[in-house]
């Protein structure tokens, strides 16, 4: 198995605690996900923005509409997450109160991608309870 050369976040090198730097990145991106993005029209510089855009507002019947917003969180993960060199999010499940996504990661100098499900549930969003490998 190949010695993972990944950085922690400074974040997780504070705490006490040991966090493998796959744990760090699943952590980063719950953090990223449970933000919400500021609204375009506030004039923040990029550099500082952080968060990702809300989804209540959209047409969720529309595939086009869907694959859109998954595009906007992919470029939002890249901006933001520099250890992750491949990524794809995809819509698992969607309704009017629910949404379901899939992400799958290649984190950098890592053979083994990063695989979650992550669900918006009770008005914020969590990694699904499930058997994941993510190795």
């Amino acid at each position: 198995m190949m010695s993972s050369a990944i950085p922690v976040a400074l974040f997780d090198r504070l705490l006490n605690e040991y966090v493998s730097p796959r744990e760090s990145v699943r952590r980063e991106l719950v953090r990223l996900f449970n933000i919400r993005a500021p609204q375009e029209d506030e004039r923040v510089p990029a550099l500082l923005i952080w968060g990702v855009p809300e989804w209540h507002n959209l047409n969720v019947v529309d595939e086009r509409v869907c694959n859109n917003f998954c595009r906007q969180l992919r470029n939002v993960i890249l901006r933001v997450e520099p250890r992750i060199v491949a990524l794809a999010v995809s819509v698992k499940k969607v309704s009017q109160q629910s949404l379901a996504l899939h992400i799958d990661a290649q984190l950098w100098n890592d053979t083994v991608p990063l695989l979650l499900n992550i669900d918006w549930c009770n008005g914020h969003w969590q990694l699904a309870e499930q058997g994941e490998s993510n190795g």
